[in-house]
């Protein structure tokens, strides 16, 4: 009789749509899965410079400090969420010590909170995304003033979503883990018009 193998599988909330695709067969909108990176709340004051200072030591990114701004390298992102508050998204999950690491770069009056497993990240992108971020929300994500650096929390198809622009053009949206079914259907439906493929 042979071990079990007890080796956890990983799934992300959009695995099961993977590979999916509607309308017409040449896909004007890319629904792509950034799933499984390290989300960390952080908590501090902006006035703190040994708190600014441990954000930029800990995760290589200074933190912003300019309402709805954020600011990125090729692993880590940092989005503005409040006074008070901020959004830290980690593509290497291998470093399972860095939010303790974190927590005594930054000491004082601070906190670090995972919320890795309530949330997850994806991307639109295609020359027709920005006719269905028109139809997502009440928010003017096509406007100049909406670029790479900027982010808004707003009301994305009914759900609550972080909105950030990247360089390339594409938009990213993380999300509430419980939102993803209900906002991947809805965004097929969306972008039916244009064909769109989940991958």
């Amino acid at each position: 009789m042979s071990d079990l193998d007890h080796t956890a599988i990983a799934e992300t909330p959009l695995h099961y749509y993977h590979g999916k695709r509607v309308g017409a067969p040449n896909a004007k909108v890319m629904i792509s899965e950034l799933a499984l990176k390290k989300h960390l709340i952080i908590r501090g004051s902006a006035d703190d410079t040994l708190f600014i200072s441990g954000i930029k030591t800990a995760l290589g990114v200074n933190l912003p400090l300019t309402p709805c701004t954020c600011n990125s390298d090729h692993n880590t992102a940092l989005f503005w969420l409040g006074p008070t508050e901020w959004l830290a998204v980690i593509s290497d999950t291998a470093d399972n010590m860095l939010e303790n690491t974190l927590r005594k770069t930054l000491g004082g009056h601070s906190a670090v909170v995972d919320v890795s497993g309530g949330q997850t990240l994806i991307n639109l992108s295609g020359a027709d995304v920005g006719t269905v971020l028109r139809k997502s929300s009440g928010f003017d994500f096509q406007s100049p003033t909406f670029k790479h650096g900027h982010c808004a929390q707003t009301t994305f198809a009914k759900a609550s979503a972080l909105v950030s622009k990247r360089l390339d053009g594409s938009f990213d949206l993380i999300i509430r883990r419980s939102f993803t079914d209900y906002l991947a259907s809805w965004l097929l439906d969306a972008s039916a018009e244009f064909g769109c493929q989940i991958k």
